[in-house]
């Protein structure tokens, strides 16, 4: 059984070792193999207890986990806008849930999370950036109806990168669309 739930400072491991998996497996050849090879799951881990223990500070920021047992399978983190520009109240800064789980319909009951923890917020509206060539990202977002809405380019590990914005006008609309099954392998 999946459950998902808010993070607590004991998850940091968990949340590291997928961090730095997923990031291995969907940015090679995206971003600079030698930056990719420096992920470390023990830094990360030190960077995601201080994150957590640091979250009871800004309630609109949390993290969520997809736990099987005890095993942290996927997680998210979700806060206010960090764009003043931005259409969208809030923003989805990480979604990433490791290969072996995915088109079970873990990243969308992670987004109805996020959605709900929005709503309850007094945040009506959620966007994100991914990057411009990850392409299953990408398709999953636009699987739950995200419409693109910009695109900036920001440095990755010394790696110039573009991005695309994607935004969901309506949160209440995206917790919906996020209890709706989807076709193996898209989230």
């Amino acid at each position: 059984m999946i459950h998902i739930r808010a993070a607590e400072p004991s998850d940091a491991a968990g949340i590291a070792r997928v961090h730095c998996v997923t990031w291995k497996e969907a940015y090679r050849g995206i971003l600079d193999d030698a930056y990719l090879e420096t992920l470390s799951q023990k830094r990360l881990t030190t960077r995601w207890r201080t994150a957590l223990d640091h979250r009871s500070e800004d309630l609109d920021e949390q993290v969520f986990v997809a736990v099987q047992g005890k095993t942290v399978i996927g997680f998210l983190t979700v806060g206010a806008s960090r764009e003043a520009f931005a259409p969208w109240d809030s923003e989805i800064g990480m979604i990433y849930v490791l290969k072996e789980h995915r088109g079970a319909g873990i990243g969308r009951v992670l987004m109805k999370a996020a959605a709900d923890h929005s709503i309850r917020r007094g945040m009506f509206s959620c966007g994100l950036w991914v990057l411009r060539d990850n392409g299953g990202g990408r398709d999953f977002y636009e699987a739950l109806r995200g419409e693109p809405t910009g695109r900036k380019t920001d440095s990755v590990g010394g790696k110039l990168v573009q991005l695309v914005a994607y935004w969901w006008n309506d949160v209440a609309a995206l917790a919906d669309r996020s209890t709706t099954p989807i076709l193996p392998g898209r989230g």
